[in-house]
């Protein structure tokens, strides 16, 4: 049965709450000026920093002769901490800056760093500087944590107060801009800083976190790649430049030294995989599981977006505020939203349509993918008996393990060609694919032995390929076409099998006994189809690109047949089969990036990608047969138990047009598996430069937080089968309201004696 995350259940609450109605005044709390700036700085962890905070001038200027705290230095981790003095006005903003000095250090948080590898520590030349603005210091703490995207923000907020604006509210706004064009969750200088070089800081991270910190070091490394760049310091200041004076466009039509957004999110997902290699990271934790299909999706997304001018994003109308004000605001929206009707019937319809297409396609996916790696291997033996052949007996088709392979040569160059169909799973998948200068065979002699009428045969080899792809495979649910595509990938097998054939004069025999091992890795497959949705009350369809990834798929099969006849005693005839198949595969990924539509007209442009890690299945065959009836069975088994299972994740970003919204609606969702049968998932909104993001991380507990970093959380509790809901609002650590259904309605208590309740 399909397990139904927990997750869902509250949604029901959001959007109760969300149809809430405002029942006292608003009116703002006053909190005591902080005694402490706190955070950290990396591109990657900076060590040895020299950390100052500034004053801004109403004509945009930093006051460097003003210092709001004694100058410090970051630690080991990055970390630093400031106390601000009399010089710092209670409510203004504040310019936090990081310089190097002599023997300032950077852990390499990039492919390459000069001469220094990705986690080695890298001298930073003098005079390399990076910032970020606090809109105002309020409590007694503020996290204030310095990135290459924190410096753009600080940048964009000295242009704007140049511009008139006021330098707190500049400084809200341009962090709100930029977190919201990068597709960044939450706030931007309160990030938790990730050393993405340590294997306890990347397992410990939340995808929020690990996504923030990859983008950040993947806008320099995208940035060292134009041609004009001649070091990782001025990389830096060529990206914060081009955002600040221009923006960033999601997708390029020319190639320029400007980075647009699908190119920092390719650097994203490249860093991801060197982070992935670093001993100790668990590339199955929910950070990085997550991340990988997040990110896979805002790059396919980018890719085809129709955006090809640079913006630096939108300003939220309500930037800035805070505590109770803020806090009322935060549910204003919610409010807004839901009476906007963020997902109307046919909306809601069609989501579900979509994830009944992304079911069916995850499933036969891996199929498609077995069957490639099967074609593959294929060809790799045809090639190496065509090549053992005598020159005078060359043959024309091979036929490996039930797939005919046609071969032809011509000027020196051979080309191998496979046009099937093969039962996987009890799918069939339909079978094409050529190869020819690239595919490279190392093969080893086969031995062949033959003792007494029986004959064992034992072959190995490997093989590289770089083939064209096109075809289609299809099953009961959903059908895909590959119209044109490219497929890469590394293939080694090994395979025996024992032959016995006897016959007299009476009947005879004949037995095969076979023992198959083959492993494919680095498949890369881009291809544009075209999916439909089969026999369905209302058929989906899908065309665009997808892009197809497999780390390493291994497969095993032992099996037995055997026959048996008589000429006398006809009805002792039989013919028995059995084996057992084995496919284990890791680092399994699939993006889907174009236009969805059903039979009922309903349209819609999405992305999609989708991640698996371990996982384990073993089908077995038994079937027996003679003249008067047989008998068939075929069962498999994932081998899943309750600390060994598969890792999933999903990933599915798309735009809405809603009434009473004056942008679209982007949504992101994303959902992960945590256990045998459970998990946790987002759905963050954007629009206008406002977010709203739900997070579900197991249990009963859900949380829902903007762009404002006002958290509202829920929690469900059941007991004596009757379950009651409660929770809280805070912003900046403190809480503002809390939330129950004590009196039968879901009411929300602000703390200065106003109330919200279900009308």
């Amino acid at each position: 049965m399909r397990q139904i995350p927990k997750f869902q259940k509250f949604l029901l609450p959001v959007a109760i709450a969300a149809s809430l109605a405002a029942c006292g005044s608003d009116s703002k709390g006053s909190s005591a000026a902080p005694t402490t700036v706190a955070g950290a700085s990396s591109k990657g962890i900076i060590i040895g920093g020299i950390v100052n905070a500034y004053p801004i001038t109403a004509t945009g200027e930093v006051d460097r002769s003003t210092s709001l705290a004694a100058p410090t230095t970051t630690a080991a981790d990055g970390s630093y901490s400031l106390s601000l003095n009399n010089n710092y006005v209670p409510g203004s903003a504040i310019y936090v800056e990081i310089t190097a000095g002599d023997g300032t250090l950077m852990r390499c948080d990039l492919a390459k760093c000069g001469e220094k590898n990705f986690g080695e520590d890298y001298t930073l030349a003098s005079g390399f500087t990076m910032s970020a603005t606090l809109p105002q210091a309020s409590g007694s703490s503020v996290a204030v944590n310095i990135t290459p995207i924190t410096d753009i923000a600080a940048k964009l907020t000295l242009q704007k107060v140049v511009s008139g604006a006021n330098p707190s509210a500049a400084a809200a706004g341009s962090n709100a801009q930029v977190a919201g064009r990068l597709g960044i969750t939450g706030g931007l200088i309160d990030q938790p800083i990730v050393d993405i070089t340590s294997a306890s800081a990347v397992n410990g991270a939340s995808q929020a976190a690990l996504e923030y910190n990859l983008k950040s070091a993947a806008a320099v490394a995208a940035a060292l790649k134009a041609s004009t760049t001649p070091s990782l310091e001025d990389a830096v200041a060529n990206f914060v430049n081009q955002f600040s004076n221009g923006g960033i466009a999601d997708r390029e039509e020319t190639n320029s030294d400007d980075i647009s957004l699908e190119e920092l999110l390719a650097e994203a997902r490249a860093l991801l995989e060197t982070v992935k290699t670093v001993d100790g990271v668990n590339a199955n934790s929910g950070g990085v599981s997550s991340s990988s299909t997040s990110l896979a999706t805002a790059e396919s997304s980018a890719q085809n977006s129709s955006n090809t001018s640079p913006s630096q994003g939108d300003v939220p109308e309500d930037v800035g505020s805070e505590g109770l004000v803020a806090s009322k605001a935060f549910v204003k929206q919610v409010r807004n939203l839901a009476s906007a009707g963020v997902v109307s019937a046919n909306q809601e319809a069609f989501a579900e349509q979509i994830d009944l297409a992304s079911e069916a396609v995850s499933a036969d996916s891996d199929i498609v993918a077995e069957g490639l790696g099967l074609g593959l291997n294929a060809i790799a033996s045809a090639y190496e008996l065509y090549l053992d052949a005598p020159d005078e007996d060359k043959p024309n088709s091979v036929e490996i393990n039930g797939i005919t392979v046609a071969i032809s040569e011509s000027a020196g160059t051979v080309t191998l060609a496979v046009d099937d169909t093969v039962v996987l799973n009890e799918t069939e998948v339909a079978i094409k694919l050529s190869a020819a200068d690239g595919t490279v065979i190392n093969e080893n002699e086969p031995v062949d032995n033959t003792v007494d009428g029986t004959r064992t045969v034992s072959e190995s080899g490997s093989a590289t390929a770089a083939l064209s792809v096109s075809g289609s495979a299809a099953s009961s649910a959903v059908s895909i076409t590959i119209n044109e595509g490219s497929f890469s990938g590394a293939l080694s097998y090994d395979s025996q099998w024992t032959e016995t054939d006897t016959q007299s004069e009476t009947g005879g025999g004949y037995s095969d006994t076979w023992d198959d091992e083959f492993t494919v890795t680095n498949i890369d497959a881009k291809l544009n189809i075209t999916l439909g949705q089969l026999n369905s009350d209302n058929n989906v369809g899908f065309t665009g690109n997808m892009a197809l990834k497999l780390g390493e798929l291994k497969g095993s099969e032992e099996g037995s047949y055997t026959n048996s006849y008589s000429y006398t005693e006809w009805w002792t005839n039989s013919n028995q089969e059995q084996y057992t198949e084995t496919i284990t595969f890791d680092g399994f990924e699939i993006s889907l990036s174009g236009d969805f539509s059903d039979d009922l007209g309903n349209a819609i442009s999405a992305s999609l990608a989708a991640n698996i890690d371990n996982f384990n299945e073993t089908c077995n065959q038994q079937s027996s047969y003679g003249p008067n009836g047989g008998s068939y069975s075929y069962e498999c088994d994932l081998n899943e138990t309750e600390t060994d299972y598969a890792m999933a994740s999903l990933s599915i970003v798309f735009n809405l047009d809603i009434d009473g919204v004056d942008d679209d609606v982007k949504v992101e969702f994303n959902a992960s598996r945590t256990g045998l049968e459970t998990g946790e998932g987002s759905l963050k909104l954007s629009y206008g430069g406002k977010q709203l993001n739900l997070n579900y991380e197991g249990g009963n507990t859900a949380t829902l937080s903007n762009h404002n970093g006002v958290t509202m959380t829920l929690t469900e509790t059941e007991v004596d089968e009757e379950t009651s809901l409660s929770g809280d609002i805070k912003h900046g650590g403190s809480a503002f309201a809390t939330i129950s259904d004590d009196t039968g309605a879901v009411v929300i208590r602000y703390n200065d004696g106003s109330f919200e309740t279900v009308m």
